[in-house]
């Protein structure tokens, strides 16, 4: 915090020297008026992490010093699900910060973010986790995209290829039976199938989410992003790849033994069957059965950890003999509302101190 601290007084006198414009004879107020547009309202949701130990806004504090410009259309918006909020936080450069002391999941975060995004008049949102690089580069095309597919309202939103532990793993196409398939990394452009790209670094046109009332307050952390792409595909919405984009971003699952802790395993596995519930066939629950007494079975022989191997018998178990309404009546009434979850980190910590 203590470097944030030090570059605050470089980066004003940066901002200062920038827009001290205001007496010059052949500034036109149409020239000021576009200065003072903001076209990307740029969400970061925390949850407990330090603001100098996330990545996000490392990466956004170096691209917005290196281009202080990319203020006059991109404005910062910190979302904070702590427990606890951060006492007159400060970084280097423009931001808003907000704290309820209630963790509504990064659902709850944009929800809030677009009623934000109205009252400045930004178009679009640019959703954003704490582990994500973004670069000068990626936010200058970003920006640029938006403005190329403005009035083009069957495109919703604009995502690079993401890559995580050195996979891709966005955009996907969505395919039968809970399967989805890495798209081809040549791919640019409309992409008129069913499909969803991971919320972070994903460019979500406002109006759009409007149309489908905002995320799901039922899938608040886990399938958001699937749940929100999904309802905007059955309104003739499409995402538009920008296929010479490409960044890094932690998914939780890619490393499972060091990024994964048991509650947040349990947590994703009731969204996942809640929503296969919810949204999917007959046939394609019964088939999840198998999948998961295939998972389970390999949890147990790979991981030395077999607690989450007993969370996916647990949960084949009460998917095959309980019914539909009861599953779902346990999900909403259990692990819906649980809302503090643990880090690898605190689980660490816990650990030693406990030996």
């Amino acid at each position: 915090m203590q470097l944030f601290i030090q570059l605050s007084s470089h980066f004003a006198d940066l901002w200062k020297a920038k827009f001290d414009i205001g007496d010059t004879a052949n500034a036109s107020d149409k020239k000021v008026q576009d200065l003072t547009k903001l076209q990307i309202l740029a969400v970061v949701v925390r949850y407990r992490t330090p603001l100098d130990q996330s990545q996000t806004i490392l990466s956004l504090c170096q691209a917005f010093q290196s281009a202080p410009d990319l203020a006059e259309s991109v404005k910062i918006f910190i979302w904070d699900n702590s427990p606890e909020a951060l006492h007159q936080p400060q970084l280097p450069i423009p931001f808003q910060y907000q704290h309820t002391g209630e963790n509504l999941g990064v659902s709850g975060a944009y929800n809030r973010a677009m009623d934000l995004a109205d009252d400045l008049g930004c178009p679009w949102m640019l959703l954003l986790d704490q582990d994500t690089h973004v670069t000068e580069h990626f936010l200058k095309r970003i920006l640029a995209y938006s403005y190329e597919v403005q009035n083009d309202h069957e495109v919703c939103s604009i995502v690079p290829f993401i890559r995580s532990h050195g996979t891709l793993v966005s955009p996907r196409r969505m395919g039968r039976l809970n399967r989805n398939y890495q798209l081809d990394r040549h791919f640019s452009g409309v992409l008129r199938i069913r499909a969803y790209a991971v919320n972070s670094a994903s460019l979500m046109r406002v109006s759009a989410l409007r149309e489908i009332g905002g995320y799901s307050k039922e899938f608040w952390l886990d399938l958001s992003d699937v749940y929100a792409f999904q309802q905007l595909n059955q309104r003739g919405k499409f995402i538009y790849v920008a296929g010479d984009l490409e960044l890094n971003h932690s998914v939780v699952g890619m490393n499972f033994e060091q990024d994964m802790v048991p509650e947040r395993y349990e947590t994703f596995l009731a969204a996942e069957n809640a929503y296969m519930e919810m949204y999917l066939s007959r046939f394609e629950n019964a088939f999840q059965i198998f999948r998961l007494f295939v998972r389970a079975v390999r949890q147990s022989l790979q991981y030395k950890d077999r607690t989450f191997a007993v969370i996916t018998w647990r949960c084949f178990l009460l998917k095959l003999f309980t019914s539909k309404a009861k599953r779902l009546k346990h999900w909403r009434e259990h692990l819906l509302h649980r809302r503090t979850i643990p880090s690898t980190t605190d689980r660490r910590l816990e650990t030693q101190l406990g030996a």
